[in-house]
């Protein structure tokens, strides 16, 4: 009886332990993560929106799940502006945040999520380079007038 008591102490212990205010006033690995997503970027502040009516139904349902997962953590504003153009770079980031703690992306949403912000780049900014340059030059200026210093850096 003995032997079979202790156990069960002991895990009850822990439960109420886990579930107690000390334990809960520590944030996990997602709140921090999404702490750290909310600190505002320069290319927060340009669009969050872009108009997909033209893409492919194979790029528009990608879309579907590039602002479901992504948009639970950092605006949608933020890769859809930042200076990420190639494959070889949304590879990188995409990896990246499948990693993050929480963010739920699987496999094949990476992979759908990849493909929209690859066409959509090939779209909105290889297309028309200089059109793309000046509007990152207008999002870092209003970054630097709103925030006093430019935070580039895309990739946090």
């Amino acid at each position: 009886m003995r032997s079979t008591f202790l156990p069960l102490f002991f895990s009850f212990a822990l439960a109420i332990f886990i579930s107690s205010d000390v334990y809960s006033d520590t944030p996990s690995g997602l709140e921090l993560e999404i702490e750290r997503a909310k600190k505002p970027m320069a290319w927060d502040l340009g669009p969050e929106m872009v108009d997909i009516s033209q893409y492919p139904p194979e790029i528009q349902a990608d879309y579907k799940v590039f602002a479901t997962k992504c948009g639970k953590c950092h605006t949608l504003a933020r890769p859809l502006n930042s200076p990420y153009c190639t494959a070889e770079e949304w590879n990188n980031y995409v990896n990246k945040m499948m990693r993050k703690p929480g963010s739920g992306i699987t496999p094949v949403e990476g992979k759908q999520i990849f493909d929209f912000l690859v066409y959509d780049s090939k779209v909105r900014k290889l297309s028309n380079p200089d059109a793309w340059n000046k509007h990152i030059d207008q999002i870092l200026a209003a970054f630097q007038e709103k925030y006093g210093h430019a935070r580039e850096k895309a990739s946090q």
